[in-house]
């Protein structure tokens, strides 16, 4: 038994031998002493978590130290791969020195120089040579590379160059005495960010210079003035702080009012009104804040701010996205209990035309559901005050019992039952009279929706077809609702939904029958196309409605989609609403996409008119007053020359480039050119160039239409200028 067990035992030895902190995995030939371990012959150990081989290794007990010769090859704890002629080290990597050295980072950036010096853990390179490009070095071209004298590489930390030169396809373009970037596992460090640059014809020369403080591991400040050569300078800053259960952040800026001081930012009478609201204020700035925090598995609250000084600001400075028209802020309370929700709500929204959006304050929403006879019960009660100003609100309280349960019938019928019994009450406060009137109402609806999916089988393709009727039944309506009527609207999405309102928790006005179909086409397990197309037909009579809703008459608009995928670089879509009494297309929005290794286009055409909520406009009933007509053609083209350059421009022309209050005022509803632009875009695995000249026909406050310019360039590990 021991002859068998012995040479087993001597052979792990051999194989794999531990002596304190150095592990022998693998070596030819090995000797022991009593103050050192000698390798050589394709060896290979690990030394406090390092794994090196080389031709030979001595390690010293007594110094903890390591000696290698020959192809010694290291990969550290950062999983970075060190390649050396030779190399000695002192205890834990602490000191040392070594040969002609190669660096491949984690992320395949490479160092390359000739003598390398390790004290306190960090390396000391000479004349040495950096780049990101990985794939370039097969290539046989660096896009870019740095060149210094001296560099100092901490793995843990960050890398500095002194005396540094950096260069483009070879030729020396920038020097810089001192460079820094941190290291690719470094998640945050403190130091300057890289700037951003843009220009316009109105705003001038533009830079945002950015100094990241990283308070702790949690918390981060950054300072991101903007500075201009034309409209003044902005002091911009953010803050962000985690904590275990959740997060926080504040966003905000603030300026004077040199960006209005200019005559020719003035455009129009309202715009003259709007500018000399700024002045007076005497100030411009903006405050976004988020805040989530996890109450426990159930419960969480948050807190969203988000504040302008007015509607022009966010779209005056190179914010860089900041340009939202409709900011909300709301707090809010929200509880998950598996199928069941709770939410309490207030919300305040600011745009340019925020008399017509309402303040809520608050909303309380509960849903329950479970499952009873087969089929699904639900309670939802809501309430809901909006508060529109000028002496004017509303509060709405509803409470919904419903049941719901889907029915296969022979033949693959299927019958989907929901009936529901609804409280609502509404109480409307104004000043001065208004259609809108208080009420107390129950409104029992049954809606009940039959289909029949079926499958047509053909050599060229499967196709799925389901026709649809449904029929909604309820009680009249003698009051109106301010949640609904007259702005609500009929889609290919909810032509078969027992309400359409702005709030969910409403009913259908007396009876209705609403019919359509449903098309799907395969080609084994390719999608070819899907097309959707829908009515109604009101059985009562009607409130009186906007045109745009498709729901002015008791035969509806004709309301569709379609989804076409010619191939696999084309795609076609469509929605579309059209009214037979009138035979125009109320609205029709088409899209066609082309994408191929070469080229790649976005094509939409638009036309129609939007519903415009302002429940108190007046007592009288004005559907210009109400309406936006909107129309245009947006075309976006790229064509990808080679590989990592890529050409592109874009259009649109439309109705818009003017504020909503312009679009109402002028008779004028011709199309303009909105935006055009061309540009370029260079992608390889190290760098990203992006050039974009635009023409915005913006108008409105102090906004008029001007030129930007815009570059991108991103280096990989260095950050982006803009």
């Amino acid at each position: 038994m021991i002859k068998k067990i012995l040479p087993g035992f001597l052979i792990f030895c051999f194989f794999h031998v531990e002596c304190e902190n150095i592990k022998v995995l693998n070596s030819d030939n090995t000797r022991y002493g009593k103050d050192y371990v000698r390798c050589s012959g394709n060896v290979l150990v690990m030394y406090h978590g390092h794994i090196i081989s080389a031709n030979s290794i001595s390690y010293d007990r007594r110094e903890e130290s390591i000696h290698a010769e020959g192809n010694v090859v290291i990969k550290d704890t950062k999983q970075n791969v060190y390649f050396l002629d030779s190399l000695s080290v002192g205890k834990r990597f602490s000191t040392g020195e070594g040969r002609n050295i190669r660096i491949i980072l984690q992320d395949q950036s490479r160092l390359a120089a000739g003598k390398c010096v390790i004290k306190d853990a960090k390396y000391e390179l000479e004349n040495v040579i950096y780049t990101p490009c990985y794939e370039c070095v097969y290539a046989g071209e660096l896009t870019w590379q740095i060149k210094a004298l001296r560099v100092i590489f901490d793995p843990e930390d960050q890398t500095e160059y002194h005396q540094a030169k950096f260069e483009l396809l070879g030729t020396p373009i920038f020097y810089s005495p001192y460079l820094m970037h941190v290291s690719p596992k470094v998640k945050r460090k403190s130091g300057f960010l890289a700037p951003k640059f843009s220009t316009s014809s109105k705003s001038g020369f533009s830079v945002v210079p950015s100094y990241l403080w990283s308070i702790s591991d949690s918390q981060e400040l950054i300072l991101k003035p903007i500075v201009t050569s034309k409209i003044g300078n902005v002091g911009w800053l953010y803050y962000g702080l985690r904590f275990p259960n959740g997060e926080f952040n504040v966003d905000t800026s603030f300026t004077g009012i040199q960006s209005v001081s200019a005559k020719d930012q003035i455009v129009s009478d309202d715009d003259t009104k709007n500018v000399q609201k700024i002045k007076d204020s005497g100030y411009r700035g903006h405050l976004f804040s988020k805040m989530r925090y996890e109450i426990n598995d159930t419960w969480r609250s948050a807190f969203d701010l988000n504040l302008a000084s007015d509607n022009y600001y966010l779209k005056r400075f190179p914010f860089l996205g900041n340009t939202d028209r409709i900011l909300e802020s709301n707090a809010r309370l929200e509880g998950f209990d598996g199928r069941n929700y709770t939410c309490a709500k207030a919300a305040r929204f600011q745009c340019e035309y925020t008399e017509c959006i309402p303040r809520i304050v608050p909303q309380i929403e509960r849903n329950y559901s479970m499952n009873l006879l087969g089929g699904t019960l639900g309670m939802d009660a809501f309430f809901a005050n909006l508060d529109f100003g000028k002496q004017k609100s509303c509060r709405k309280f509803v409470f919904d019992v419903s049941w719901q349960k889907e029915i296969l019938l022979p033949w693959g019928h299927l019958l989907n039952f929901r009936g529901t019994l609804s409280l609502q009450a509404q109480n409307v406060t104004e000043k001065q009279k208004s259609r809108y009137d208080s009420f107390l109402d129950v409104k029992p609806q049954l809606n009940v929706l039959w289909k029949w999916p079926l499958m047509i089988s053909s050599r060229v393709m499967n196709t799925i077809f389901t026709p649809l009727l449904g029929v909604i039944v309820s009680g009249n309506k003698k009051n109106i609702d301010i949640f609904e009527e007259p702005f609500y609207e009929i889609t290919d999405l909810n032509f078969l939904d027992g309400s359409r309102a702005i709030s969910p928790y409403n009913t259908d006005p007396g009876k209705r029958i609403c019919y359509g179909f449903r098309m799907a086409g395969y080609r084994g397990a390719t999608n070819l196309y899907h097309l959707t197309v829908g009515r109604s037909y009101e059985m009562t009579i009607l409130p009186k409605r906007l045109g745009a809703t498709g729901l002015k008459d008791r035969n509806s608009n004709i309301v569709g989609s379609m989804d076409i995928f010619l191939s696999d670089s084309w795609t076609f879509i469509s929605i579309g609403s059209y009214a037979p009494r009138s035979k125009r297309w109320t609205k029709i929005e088409t899209g066609l996409n082309f994408s191929n290794k070469k080229v790649c286009m976005d094509l939409m055409i638009f036309k129609g008119k939007q519903c415009f909520y302002n429940p108190f406009v007046s007592q009288d009933f004005q559907e210009e007053q109400k309406t936006q007509k909107y129309r245009g053609v947006m075309l976006d083209v790229g064509w990808h020359a080679t590989g990592t350059l890529k050409l592109k421009c874009g259009m649109t022309i439309g109705n818009g480039g003017r504020t909503l209050k312009d679009t109402y005022s002028d008779k004028d509803d011709s199309c303009r050119l909105v935006r055009h632009s061309a540009g370029l875009e260079y992608r390889n695995e190290c760098t990203t160039v992006d050039f974009l000249i635009e023409r915005r026909n913006y108008r409105g406050g102090d906004l008029k239409p001007e030129t930007a310019l815009r570059l991108v360039v991103c280096l990989k590990n260095l950050g982006g200028s803009y």
